[in-house]
């Protein structure tokens, strides 16, 4: 699989992209107990912190700098973290989607960066990674169409927008039962480092490998 970085998107303070391909996963393999005490322990951080807090953090302050130099409102187009978790906070608990979904969840958690997810088998060709440059939509995951400006950072196919803004993934690439394959992908921002990117990969294969045993990861940095 090809993977470009354009300009446009070192001009943003991107300067690598972090990219974990995993095979042979199982979305419904119950988890390890050793995870499963991590995710309360997750669980119980995000149900207690303060989220103005973790919105001062050098990771998600590298999410909002990048937000607000195209236009986008931080309360609108909320980074991944702090909307996850609001939603943790709201609900009372962890949301619990598959085996796949809640690993890369918890690192998000851990880690605060923006991971994006899906499913290998519905990538077609090329993966892009730049500002859009021209009018589109985008469908995220569980939700209606929406408008991407010419500003906007994307990353996409050539069947379209795999994740817009870094904080919403696509529908037409999301993980369901019958997934085999999957690419995580982190993009990052100027205040990430591509050594603290893969040792969070590094977190997600250790977690998949104990209640996958066929699991087979690779990582790669992808360098403009």
């Amino acid at each position: 699989m090809k993977l470009i970085m354009d300009e446009s998107i070192a001009a943003l303070g991107i300067k690598s992209i972090v990219i974990g391909i995993a095979k042979n996963v199982d979305p419904q393999a119950p988890l390890s107990e050793a995870f499963l005490k991590k995710q309360k322990e997750m669980e119980e951080w995000a149900l207690k912190c303060d989220v103005d807090e973790v919105f001062n953090h050098p990771v998600i302050q590298g999410y909002t700098d990048m937000l607000q130099s195209v236009g986008r409102s931080i309360k609108k187009y909320m980074p991944t973290v702090p909307a996850l978790i609001r939603n943790i906070q709201h609900r009372g608990s962890i949301p619990h989607i598959n085996s796949v979904i809640d690993i890369y969840n918890v690192e998000s958690l851990r880690s605060l960066l923006a991971i994006g997810g899906h499913d290998l088998a519905k990538v077609d060709g090329q993966i892009e990674f730049t500002v859009n440059k021209e009018e589109g939509i985008f469908f995220p995951i569980l939700s209606t169409e929406k408008h991407v400006a010419k500003t906007d950072y994307v990353y996409r196919d050539s069947k379209g927008i795999m994740a817009w803004l870094d904080v919403r993934d696509g529908e037409h690439y999301k993980f369901d039962d019958g997934t085999k394959n999957a690419i995580f992908i982190i993009q990052g921002n100027a205040n990430t480092s591509a050594d603290m990117r893969v040792d969070a990969l590094k977190r997600i294969q250790s977690d998949l490998a104990e209640c996958m045993p066929q699991l087979e990861f690779e990582i790669q940095v992808i360098e403009r």
